[in-house]
């Protein structure tokens, strides 16, 4: 497989790997796991590598932010460790029609003379556009970020967006007027459309909003999220906690094979979204708490827990969590990461009860460092 060239590679710093070919980053990526171990005194063996079929356009979630330059508009990526903006029409990882929406709003943009948010002067009205895309219905919904709640010509913008985009669903305005360097504020209203898409997944139906944590790859998500599903060794009557579980997706996939799934999520626009996904889906045996994984596991009581599926941002978990998990003793935990550091630190509390039992390594982020990994434990 040749690789594709990106004229930016050595600016943008997204794609940490370009410079090598595809089979070259997954040794990377499978060594970079097995060190990562190494470094908390573990000795691992990667038990199976699941590789992209297609390395490239993979990515449902474009993030574009906007800059004056030398009074020219400028929008794309961060260049790596800064906050100077790569001016950018096209990126290899993306699909076209993202890539497409993202020119023609910035069009629309400097048309339209809508002002760009300066971070330092803290003027300005427009911060960041996002556009997520669902793979398996074509369905597009846009969100403008801006530092106010008045966007001047959005009506019109939003009409010529829409024309040229079938694919287009929903049009979500988000203010953030915080000084931060995180993407989306709280307050939001839909401005055409509805607040969300629809994709599909395993057979199942999706809601995905502006806010919702939804795998960045959705093709690979599905080899992933059958490796940690496959793991559970069912009857049909278990009762399993699935932590950290965003709009649901693991839990729900999972809940016919068996009894009961509770799935624990902080975020509530996600665990509204997680409520929404099973009622859809006609899918009666999960149970949905919109609350600190942590807090809430230390807090279960008069529960009996099989299995333990989670699923935690890149910092990983905490150590109240992981004990709470000791304590409840299920007969096997499924962990599944981003981030093989925080995995290791994580997966070396939980030997002190439990056995590794398999590693797989799913690779979502294409010619990035980053690798998603499936750690099985099962009961000593």
């Amino acid at each position: 497989m040749e690789n594709k060239t990106c004229k930016l590679k050595d600016k943008c710093g997204a794609c940490q790997l370009l410079h090598l070919t595809y089979p070259k980053t997954i040794e990377y990526k499978k060594k970079y796991v097995i060190d990562s171990f190494k470094n908390e005194g573990i000795n691992v063996i990667i038990d199976k590598v699941i590789d992209a079929k297609s390395p490239y356009q993979y990515r449902n979630k474009m993030i574009i932010a906007f800059q004056n330059h030398k009074g020219k508009v400028i929008s794309g990526f961060y260049e790596e460790n800064s906050h100077k903006i790569i001016d950018l029409d096209n990126c290899i990882m993306h699909s076209d029609i993202q890539n497409k929406i993202a020119n023609f709003i910035k069009k629309l943009i400097i048309d339209f003379h809508v002002s760009i948010y300066d971070e330092d002067r803290r003027t300005g009205l427009l911060r960041y556009v996002l556009i997520r895309e669902a793979v398996h219905t074509k369905e597009v919904l846009i969100t403008f970020v801006l530092s106010d709640d008045i966007f001047p010509s959005s009506k019109e913008i939003i009409r010529r967006i829409t024309n040229e985009f079938k694919e287009v669903k929903a049009v979500i305005q988000n203010v953030n007027n915080r000084k931060t360097s995180i993407v989306l504020g709280d307050k939001e209203k839909v401005l055409y459309g509805r607040p969300y898409i629809e994709d599909e997944l395993m057979g199942l139906k999706f809601k995905i909003t502006s806010k919702s944590f939804y795998q960045v790859n959705p093709i690979q998500v599905e080899y992933l999220y059958k490796e940690a599903i496959n793991s559970i060794k069912c009857k049909g009557d278990e009762t399993v906690i699935d932590a950290y579980s965003g709009i649901g997706t693991i839990g729900l996939i999972l809940s016919k094979n068996v009894g009961k799934v509770i799935s624990v999520e902080q975020n509530r626009q996600a665990y509204l979204a997680a409520i929404q996904n099973a009622k859809d889906n006609n899918i009666r045996n999960v149970y949905f708490e919109n609350d600190d994984a942590t807090k809430f596991i230390k807090e279960l009581e008069n529960e009996s827990i099989d299995y333990v599926i989670m699923d935690p941002p890149r910092t990983g978990s905490t150590p109240q969590f992981l004990n709470s998990v000791l304590k409840l003793s299920p007969r096997g935990v499924v962990y599944v990461s981003c981030d093989p550091q925080t995995l290791a630190r994580d997966v070396k509390v939980l030997l002190k009860s439990y056995k590794i039992e398999h590693i797989s390594i799913v690779d979502m982020f294409c010619f990035t460092k980053h690798i998603e990994s499936v750690v099985v434990l099962n009961k000593k």
